[in-house]
């Protein structure tokens, strides 16, 4: 993620740069509208993130026609979760479902092109509440934050990683996540063993595997499954299954 490396570094650089000369011409004052000027540039930072990001993956719109239902349930329920609007992407690439906020009531959903094919129509049901559930507790500025470092500095991974797992436990998304999960629960009117069956189903499929795409951690729904250093403070399938279920269905 060369490109994205530069998009990082050079906006971080002209934050700084605000920052001082706001400082140096105006004082406090100057240093605060070079604060705004800043907070503007982080996130144009990250809105350039993500759409790399889309391009990499080369995610594409999925509207219009839907003989599986998916997006007429989305539409349905997206009012109960506080959004106004829900895009939703495509992508031949092995990921997980990946989900993110652009606005407070506006939400993203990417999904790999095989998944709705896969799931019955509880399953696309259980599915959509799912992905609302978990983008409405989803941060807004941390989340994007986060995989937008990771993608930036995979080549200091072992310095980066110990950083984000301590930003996840200092900002509560372990219990975001375990919290979502609960909220999917409550709100789909399915048995707690329907709700953990699709949750594990989804870890399983082999489309939502793939090490080389990295960047995802923390805008997937799923929990990473290769290895406890790995985790990024995520919760773990087991934890999470434990949490809804009160056992595990996971190997």
């Amino acid at each position: 993620m060369r490109a994205l490396t530069q998009v990082w570094f050079f906006f971080l650089a002209l934050t700084f740069l605000f920052l001082l000369l706001g400082f140096h011409l105006a004082g406090r004052a100057g240093l605060f509208i070079a604060f705004l000027v800043s907070v503007i540039l982080v996130y144009a930072t990250l809105q350039r993130g993500i759409t790399l990001f889309k391009k990499k993956l080369n995610a594409h719109e999925f509207s219009g026609n839907d003989p599986s239902g998916f997006l007429t349930e989305l539409n349905k329920n997206k009012l109960n979760f506080g959004f106004r609007k829900i895009y939703v992407y495509k992508t031949s690439h092995k990921t997980p479902p990946l989900i993110w906020k652009s606005k407070a009531n506006e939400g993203h959903i990417l999904l790999h092109e095989q998944l709705l094919d896969n799931l019955n129509t509880e399953e696309i049901r259980l599915s959509a509440l799912f992905l609302l559930a978990h983008l409405e507790n989803r941060s807004f500025l941390v989340t994007p934050i986060l995989s937008v470092i990771n993608q930036s500095l995979l080549n200091l991974k072992i310095l980066v990683l110990p950083v984000s797992i301590l930003i996840t436990t200092l900002f509560r998304i372990p219990r975001d996540i375990l919290e979502s999960d609960k909220k999917f629960k409550l709100t789909s009117d399915a048995s707690h063993h329907e709700t953990g069956y699709l949750i594990n189903k989804l870890h399983n499929f082999d489309f939502h595997h793939n090490k080389k795409v990295l960047g995802t951690e923390y805008f997937s729904v799923l929990s990473i499954s290769h290895g406890s250093l790995n985790q990024y403070g995520i919760p773990s399938l087991e934890s999470r299954l434990k949490h809804l279920m009160g056992f595990s269905l996971s190997k």
